[in-house]
């Protein structure tokens, strides 16, 4: 086997390379993993492209990026394991969770390591490329967690972009009751269409305001944006999960306080992430969910720059990478 790989390399705002990185070896509690397919975490991945952080920290985006930063979505096939690892083994196919290495990842590269306790197993039969996203999907599985137990409840979720289209199918999956999904973006709402009761575009104020009217149990926020958390606020009845990164204030006043309205934030509570990575791996073998949904383009890193303007113009949902030619 060849002593390098290629990995992307994003070295200053809407720029990047593709450069040659040291294969790592694996420690031994760790595997080595080929990459076959690495999806976008669309918000993550346009901040850093844009030269914006995420989570407004000082100093931050860090250019050059690490290299494979932002990847962190990816699939792909077993090559070597650590000798203390006796649960999987080389030609396994796998589902990795996100980045063990600091906020700045490493998963749009060929190789990457990992504990072998933080990957799940995939069934052979699926595609790499529609593995990659289920590190999203545990976030989902995760956050519907911590509403509860929704059966039979109505749920609201604002912001169809992958995480919120994601949370329908869990929703869906979990019991719930009416579910209704909200955004203005024509291609989301027809992509959510199939695992909601009712797509809303909030544009269309007699719509919205029927939904609002009809109010849900359960409301998550996908958005980020204030708008659509105030629109998820105002349909919530019981509870109002926000599971998205906030890009700016919104309000909790007197008519959220009259009906004891709680605000959730995702963060990191419930069960540990690779438990819903590997729950999200089950869930995609048994047709639970369908990641096929949220992939609008298969790219090879030649296009990484194409691909965050199809992001950024809203054009694309999720994009998969794959491939370097």
């Amino acid at each position: 086997m060849s002593q390098t790989g290629k990995a992307i390399q994003v070295v200053e705002p809407g720029k990047f390379e593709i450069i040659r990185i040291d294969i790592p070896q694996p420690a031994p509690d760790e595997v080595l993993i080929e990459v076959r397919a690495c999806a976008t975490c669309t918000n993550w991945e346009l901040n850093t492209w844009r030269g914006q952080d995420i989570f407004d920290r000082p100093d931050h985006p860090i250019y050059p990026q690490n290299p494979g930063s932002p990847g962190h979505e990816a699939a792909g096939v077993v090559l070597q394991v650590g000798a203390d690892v006796t649960q999987l083994n080389p030609g396994d196919h796998v589902s990795v969770y996100g980045s063990i290495r600091g906020p700045e990842n490493d998963a749009h590269a060929t190789h990457i390591t990992r504990p072998a306790d933080l990957v799940a197993l995939v069934e052979p039969a699926i595609p790499f490329v529609q593995a990659a996203p289920l590190e999203m999907a545990q976030c989902a599985v995760r956050s519907v967690d911590l509403a509860g137990d929704i059966e039979g409840k109505s749920v609201a979720v604002v912001g169809l972009g992958p995480a919120g289209i994601l949370h329908l199918q869990v929703a869906r999956a979990n019991g719930a009751g009416r579910i209704v999904g909200v955004d203005m973006v024509p291609a989301r709402l027809s992509a959510a269409l199939p695992f909601a009761d009712e797509v809303v575009d909030p544009g269309d104020a007699d719509a919205l305001k029927a939904a609002v009217d009809a109010g849900a149990q359960i409301a998550f926020d996908c958005s980020g944006s204030p708008q659509g958390m105030r629109t998820a606020m105002d349909i919530a009845q019981e509870a109002f999960h926000v599971f998205s990164v906030p890009s700016g204030p919104v309000e909790w006043g007197k008519p959220e306080w009259l009906r004891s309205l709680p605000i959730l934030p995702y963060h990191w509570r419930g069960d540990t992430q690779v438990n819903c990575l590997r729950r999200s791996a089950r869930m995609l073998a048994h047709g639970d969910l369908d990641t096929r949904a949220i992939i609008t383009h298969v790219l090879p890193y030649t296009k990484y720059a194409e691909g965050m303007e199809l992001l950024g113009n809203r054009e694309a949902i999720k994009i998969v990478f794959e491939g370097w030619e």
